[in-house]
């Protein structure tokens, strides 16, 4: 029960850093659908497969960068009935990709086909479908 606390914690405290986040324009070859694969938080590590068993629910986040430069990041079950995600803009830049909305950026790092943002101790890995 502690463990499911800590993640779901997490995972709102993600919502509202990305929720914050700025800035825009750039390379369309990133362009597309991503799905959460796995997250850590202080070390410890689980699967999206392994958070649904633990949760007894799907526990599925998607990042959907757009060709248009702009992106939503859909929650999931984190979200209340008829709530949308957090969206703006992002853009490449190398390997990195920024994530902007509302005043912030949020830098990831990008390899073609996963995304991994790490903010503190927390990480998220979103690979493309």
């Amino acid at each position: 029960m502690k463990m499911q606390k800590r993640v779901l914690t997490f995972l709102m405290a993600l919502m509202m850093v990305l929720g914050l986040a700025a800035c825009g324009g750039g390379s369309e070859s990133a362009a597309g659908t991503y799905k959460m694969t796995k997250m850590s938080s202080e070390g410890i590590e689980m699967t999206a497969e392994e958070m649904t068993e633990l949760f007894g629910m799907e526990v599925e986040m998607t990042l959907e960068l757009k060709d248009d430069n702009t992106f939503v990041l859909d929650m999931g079950f984190l979200m209340a009935e008829g709530e949308e995600g957090a969206s703006g803009t992002w853009k490449l830049d190398g390997d990195s990709l920024i994530l902007s909305a509302d005043g912030e950026d949020i830098t990831t790092t990008y390899d073609g086909k996963t995304i991994v943002l790490e903010e503190g101790t927390e990480i998220l890995t979103f690979e493309k479908q």
